[in-house]
């Protein structure tokens, strides 16, 4: 027997999640966002179209969910008709979305007084990488915790990670995109330089891969910036919001993050240019705007990663 989970949001990500669930063929899949075509494309690949988040509730008792931000999800899960007021006991929710640590375990306390379980279980990777099940799951819990819902983690991800505590997901995904989006920044930087100085992106390129300087966003991002591609994969709008979180818990923590709020007003700077929407790698033209020069050539990828 298929296993039933109810999946809330369908964005990019979520959409493609939910994609992969039904590729698996092993998941009964019930789905709901505010955006019925988004439920009817779904639908018409054999999920079960919930018309409420009361219906999805109150018909699965594992529910997961992808949501753009901590007010959506605050919203969603603790709103006037919210998942807390409709959810059975015994249910376990795992939310995939990427909000800080206090969000997190607000909520999880919230469910944990009705005999259910909230986890922090953000994603790492892009909208390809949902589709085919190669995301990194960040689960704030121990594995115990998530013993039975391992099958629906596997096929999600093809790395899953515990943390320990609620809120601990949360944190290290916060973490981990403050490295990738300041590591994108200054590759950005250097790219703009280089081209400046009279090299081409494509040469530049094609040596930096196999120097010190190299990083993931290098291999995996770059042959797209050379190739003028900016579809977006991980928006503009989304690394500052998530820059903005990390942000706010280094002010709480009285931590100095003098880096990461440089990097912060920089893509909030290309979202107010009018590229919000795109791909976070359009930093690069804000730069490009400000020096004169496009970073663009023919990339030849020789490095894994």
């Amino acid at each position: 027997m298929k296993q039933k989970i109810g999946f809330i949001g369908l964005g990019v990500m979520g959409s493609n999640m939910c994609r992969r669930l039904l590729q698996s063929g092993r998941f009964d899949l019930m789905v709901y966002d505010i955006d019925r075509a988004k439920v009817d494309e779904l639908a018409g690949l054999g999920a079960r179209p919930a018309s409420s988040l009361q219906q999805l509730t109150s018909e699965n008792l594992v529910i997961a969910s992808s949501l753009p931000d901590p007010p959506v999800v605050r919203s969603v899960y603790l709103g006037p008709d919210g998942v807390i007021h409709h959810v059975r006991e015994g249910t376990v929710i795992m939310d995939l979305s990427t909000v800080d640590a206090d969000t997190s375990r607000e909520i999880a306390a919230r469910f944990e007084e009705k005999g259910a379980k909230y986890v922090d279980t953000p994603v790492s990777g892009g909208k390809y990488d949902a589709l085919e099940g190669k995301l990194t799951l960040i689960v704030g819990a121990k594995p115990e915790e998530l013993a039975d819902q391992m099958p629906v983690l596997n096929t999600l991800g093809s790395s899953v990670h515990f943390a320990g505590s609620r809120g601990a997901g949360s944190i290290v995904k916060l973490v981990n995109n403050v490295m990738s989006m300041g590591n994108l920044l200054v590759a950005a930087e250097a790219f703009v330089l280089g081209v400046k100085a009279g090299v081409d992106a494509g040469t530049l390129f094609n040596i930096l891969q196999h120097c010190g300087g190299r990083s993931h966003r290098l291999i995996k991002r770059f042959p797209n910036i050379l190739r003028g591609d900016f579809e977006p994969k991980f928006t503009v709008n989304l690394a500052e919001k998530d820059l903005s979180l990390a942000l706010d818990m280094a002010g709480k923590l009285k931590v100095p993050m003098l880096m990461a709020s440089v990097c912060r007003d920089f893509f909030m700077m290309t979202a107010r240019s009018g590229r919000g929407a795109m791909d976070a790698t359009a930093v690069i033209q804000l730069l490009e705007e400000l020096v004169g020069v496009e970073v663009r050539g023919e990339p030849k990828v020789e490095v894994k990663i």
